[in-house]
């Protein structure tokens, strides 16, 4: 019996040992499965300061557990996170079982108060990473993806700040394609007379780890004046500013990944494109060549941009009278009054209307210019008829887009009637105040 119990203990020892082995060996090999850690360290761009307290969040994705109910899934997210100390640096393992996830890469995203975020991905294993970020700016200019190319007849159109849309009128455009290859890729680019190219590679630019945005983030003014009239690009990365004819200053990303298309719908314009090419950018509609980037970018407003377009290169705008042109007409298009009004700021002034063939009658008042504190001009009116009367609110009115004013308008039948009146500003020289014949 001794002998037995002898046996037994020898034989549970001998098996602790084997599974204890196994564990290690086990152990041992997803240790030398797993993927290396992340490391390296957060700067600011423009002064090579670390940036402590940041928050380095890294994400895989691989098989697992639905924690909503339990399901194994494909798509199961693995987030770690780490603090990057005093010299900005930081180490984050990758996240997830390495029999889950695999020995693959992550997404990373560096987070900052005061400061871009950046996002970075794929990030291999064992990677060890330069970061530059910039601080937030308080100035915010708007952006968004210029689209240029040639439509299915073949017919080049170009992008256009001021309108924020594709124009086949040379006369409205700021940058045209005049060429395109695809092997190896090369694209021309042209501007109108009076503007200018200018394009910084990407290597130029110090960037040590591309980030989301990174050509639009870091240089906020070309180092070299931008005046060449047409540039020739091809596969090399880089950031591409502009001057356009009224002076003012665009930045674009070229990603030669990402900015061809072969062909599809234009937005903006009504026609689908044989070749597409399309340019994120930053656009200044006033005065000024600096062009700090700091999303989320909002649109540019056509109307405001106009008007900032034809401010002095000091920026301050003549805040004397201007002259405007109503044209009002109906639901179908047709007009029915044409007139021209010179205005003195703050005066406000009513008017009779000649509309001869319209179902009702109707008068201007209180026509009025005013300057806000951007001073830019103003203009709000009253229409007001025998059954109806409409005010607006002070609205910018250019000479490049028309301000629409619309107006729900009733004859003495209490029928009816909608009118559209289109406000434009017009140069002081265009002739006498009064009524013109509709064409």
């Amino acid at each position: 019996m001794m002998g037995s119990a002898v046996c037994f203990r020898r034989l549970v020892a001998g098996l602790v040992a084997t599974l204890a082995g196994l564990a290690l060996l086990v152990w041992l090999a997803l240790w030398w499965l797993s993927p290396a850690p992340v490391a390296g360290q957060l700067v600011e761009y423009h002064g090579d300061v670390p940036v402590a307290g940041a928050t380095i969040t890294v994400r895989r994705q691989g098989w697992g557990r639905s924690e909503h109910d339990g399901q194994l899934i494909w798509d199961k997210g693995y987030v770690v996170t780490a603090i990057t100390d005093a010299e900005g640096r930081f180490r984050v393992p990758m996240p997830g079982p390495v029999w889950l996830v695999g020995t693959g890469g992550g997404r990373l995203m560096a987070e900052a108060a005061g400061f871009h975020s950046l996002a970075v991905g794929p990030v291999p294993p064992g990677a060890n990473l330069l970061l530059q970020t910039v601080a937030d700016r308080d100035e915010r200019l708007p952006g968004g993806t210029a689209y240029l190319g040639w439509d299915e007849a073949g017919e080049p159109f170009g992008w256009s700040f001021l309108d924020h849309a594709p124009a086949r009128d040379p006369a409205r455009v700021d940058l045209y394609p005049l060429a395109l290859s695809r092997e190896p890729l090369e694209v021309t680019l042209g501007v109108p007379d009076g503007g200018g190219l200018h394009f910084v590679p990407a290597a130029a630019q110090g960037i040590a780890t591309p980030s989301w945005d990174y050509l639009l983030r870091y240089l906020d003014a070309s180092p070299e004046p931008p005046t060449a009239p047409r540039l020739v690009l091809d596969d090399t990365p880089g950031t591409l500013f502009l001057r356009t004819p009224q002076g003012r200053h665009a930045k674009l990303a070229w990603e030669p990944g990402a900015v061809t298309a072969m062909s599809g719908t234009v937005p903006g314009l009504d026609t689908s494109s044989e070749r597409l090419l399309s340019l994120r950018f930053v656009y200044r509609p006033g005065p000024g060549d600096r062009l700090p980037y700091q999303p989320p970018l909002g649109p540019v407003e056509p109307v405001r941009a106009a008007l900032l377009a034809s401010l002095p290169e000091e920026g301050s705008l003549a805040m004397g009278p201007r002259s405007y042109r109503l044209v009002v007409s109906d639901a179908q298009g047709r007009e029915l009054e044409r007139q021209r009004v010179e205005l003195m700021p703050g005066v406000p002034v009513d008017l009779a209307s000649c509309a001869e063939d319209a179902p009702l009658a109707w008068r201007f008042e209180s026509l009025r210019l005013d300057y806000g504190e951007d001073t830019l001009p103003r203009l709000q009116l009253t229409l007001d008829g025998e059954r109806f009367v409409h005010h607006s609110a002070p609205r910018l009115v250019s000479r490049r887009h028309a301000t629409v004013v619309e107006v729900q308008a009733f004859d003495t039948a209490y029928r009816r009637h909608d009118l559209r009146v289109r406000i434009r500003e017009l140069p002081g020289d265009t002739g006498p105040a009064g009524c013109a014949a509709p064409p």
